[in-house]
């Protein structure tokens, strides 16, 4: 019985808590209910906030993306348009420097002329004065004639003899008229003395004897039976000397003066003359030295292609200083000066320089290079001037 009573006991206890348990969960399962009713709530509003703010991001987007589109295009225009700009400064820049460079060479130029018109009215007015000495003394003409060979364009005398005619013609018997040879540099004497001997035999000529040249040692130095040889051949009136005196001083080497008073020996032994020129201020001095005792066979010359003096005023320096003198009258005047080529020098102006030369007092002029008076043994227009003036 009592068993039964305590069955029926933990029987209803048993209910008691599972109504209990029942009631526990009935509420807990509504207040889960309404938790996930207020969840469902706030993610349906969040949701309805996040499709909002998604609006409004593909709104912005779209607005970004038109912005962006018109950005691009306008910044392609401006990069356009820059590199335009930049190109037309390039090219403005590169005109104002090329403007500016034609203006520098304009005004060194302009300089340029401005000295060479100071230098020429120099010149007119020391020819006027100069002209107004007429003090001619000259007697004697030389001419260089050259043969350079094969490989050049100019430099031939095919016909020595018809070239000395053309100058005879000329001349019109006014003054000796001598020719200053020259075969290819004069470097082989055994090819020079053949060609001297076959073309001046009866044509008068003035020998080369003595030069600097190129090299470092003087291209031509006869000895004197190399004269002599020519001597027996050909019709030498004179011997000539060329700017040896400047070529040693520019090359540092010392004069050889028993060879220069041997073949003044020679000159007198054998009734030649010395023509001796010089283009250097400070060689004449010098000169004067090594020609004592012989001044009377020796005629000084100031060549024109001068780097220190004007020809005038070479002119006037050597009348000073010398018994006789003349001068070697080159249209290398030209190119030392840096004006131009030898045979663009105006031949207005070398006529000025041999008149000059004849008015002072000079007894012999000699001209050079041959190839500014012939084409081919052929006179040029620059020749004619020159004899009508000297005549």
């Amino acid at each position: 019985m009592m068993k039964k009573v305590v069955g029926r006991n933990v029987v209803i206890v048993l209910g008691i808590i599972c109504i209990f348990l029942s009631v526990s969960l009935v509420r807990a399962i509504a207040n889960y209910t309404s938790i996930i009713s207020v969840k469902d709530n706030t993610i349906s509003s969040l949701n309805s906030q996040l499709s909002s703010k998604d609006s409004q991001i593909q709104t912005l987007t779209s607005h970004t993306g038109q912005l962006q589109t018109w950005l691009n295009g306008n910044v392609t225009s401006l990069n356009t348009q820059i590199a335009i700009l930049q190109s037309q400064v390039s090219s403005d820049n590169a005109t104002i420097a090329n403007l500016q460079s034609q203006l520098e060479s304009a005004n060194s130029q302009i300089g340029d002329l401005q000295n060479q018109i100071v230098t020429l009215q120099n010149q007119v007015n020391d020819l006027t004065a100069i002209i107004n000495m007429s003090k001619s003394e000259l007697k004697t003409l030389v001419f260089h004639v050259c043969e350079k060979g094969e490989g050049y364009e100019w430099g031939h005398v095919p016909d020595v003899n018809y070239t000395y005619n053309q100058i005879l013609t000329f001349n019109n018997s006014t003054y000796e008229i001598l020719l200053f040879p020259e075969y290819r540099g004069n470097e082989n004497w055994t090819e020079t003395t053949a060609w001297l001997t076959e073309n001046f035999a009866q044509i008068p000529i003035m020998l080369p004897v003595f030069e600097g040249g190129i090299y470092d040692y003087p291209v031509v130095k006869l000895t004197a039976d190399q004269i002599l040889e020519a001597v027996g051949t050909c019709n030498v009136k004179w011997l000539r000397f060329a700017e040896v005196i400047s070529w040693h001083i520019e090359h540092n080497v010392t004069f050889p003066t028993a060879y220069v008073t041997e073949i003044l020996n020679f000159c007198r032994a054998h009734g030649l003359k010395l023509f001796w020129t010089e283009w250097k201020a400070d060689a004449f001095k010098a000169v004067q030295t090594y020609i004592a005792g012989f001044e009377d066979i020796v005629t000084v010359s100031f060549s024109t292609n001068s780097e220190d003096l004007e020809p005038a005023d070479g002119f006037l320096l050597i009348n000073s200083m010398f018994q006789h003198w003349g001068t070697s009258v080159q249209s290398w005047y030209w190119k030392t000066r840096s004006y131009g080529s030898e045979l663009d020098m105006p031949t207005s102006l070398l006529v000025q320089h041999a008149l000059a030369a004849k008015n002072i007092g000079a007894e012999i002029i000699q001209f050079e290079p041959y190839w500014y008076f012939f084409d081919n043994g052929e006179a040029k227009e620059n020749l004619k001037p020159l004899e009508i003036m000297l005549t």
